[in-house]
């Protein structure tokens, strides 16, 4: 049974998997030639600016369990997809209007476009990074392009994070969580952005092939 808002819902969805986040971005061979969005305001000590086209997987763990999600953007159009590779496979696509698709029946429901409906979903990286309440950063380390940030969060003295910034890309490109406790730090979940792509080609925000249209029920 569809509800009146799904877009909303299936936005809600994605908040709460990237809560239990970080970020990694594995680059491409032309990433330096990506475009970027306007930068998000923060107080961080790296830009986390969302490239204007772009497509990745994305892959949240806890200790116990493995989301995979796809995110692609081209300009204003956007696409969502939620539990990749499972039966409950779904996505939101907003083009010219808000789609919502569900895999296993090839079915899809559309709505008129509302006026805040690309803005819900952007940035990723701005909102992945605006899930916690970060203190301060301190830089601890450095590989290459890629620079490494230990985040408090808050004035907490039992959690926080650890952030991996791509000098060349101008991303964060990992981000991992922690609990800390008798001075031990143990990973609680992850995020990793896997195959990032500086493109996005126009087959990513059509309807499948074999897809059905269903009205939506209230």
């Amino acid at each position: 049974m569809f509800l009146s808002t799904p877009v909303k819902i299936f936005h809600a969805i994605c908040f709460l998997s990237l809560v239990f986040a970080g970020c990694s971005l594995w680059r491409g061979k032309d990433n330096s030639n990506v475009s970027f969005a306007s930068q998000p305001k923060s107080e961080l000590p790296f830009t986390t600016r969302e490239p204007d086209v772009f497509q990745t997987e994305v892959v949240v763990r806890t200790s116990e369990t493995e989301r995979r999600m796809f995110v692609a953007r081209s300009g204003e159009k956007r696409r969502i997809d939620y539990d990749v590779g499972t039966d409950n496979h779904r996505a939101v696509l907003i083009t010219d209007k808000e789609y919502l698709l569900f895999f296993k029946r090839k079915v899809y429901v559309e709505r008129p476009m509302s006026s805040d409906a690309a803005s819900q979903y952007e940035p990723l990286t701005a909102h992945l990074l605006n899930t916690r309440d970060y203190a301060d950063f301190d830089e601890i380390g450095r590989q290459g392009s890629v620079v490494e940030f230990r985040a408090h969060v808050g004035e907490s003295a039992v959690s926080d994070a650890s952030i991996f910034f791509d000098e060349t890309i101008g991303l964060p490109v990992k981000e991992e969580f922690y609990s800390i406790e008798g001075g031990q730090r143990t990973r609680q979940y992850s995020v990793e952005l896997q195959s990032f792509r500086p493109e996005a080609g126009p087959d990513l925000f059509i309807i499948p092939t074999g897809f059905r249209r269903e009205s939506e029920k209230r």
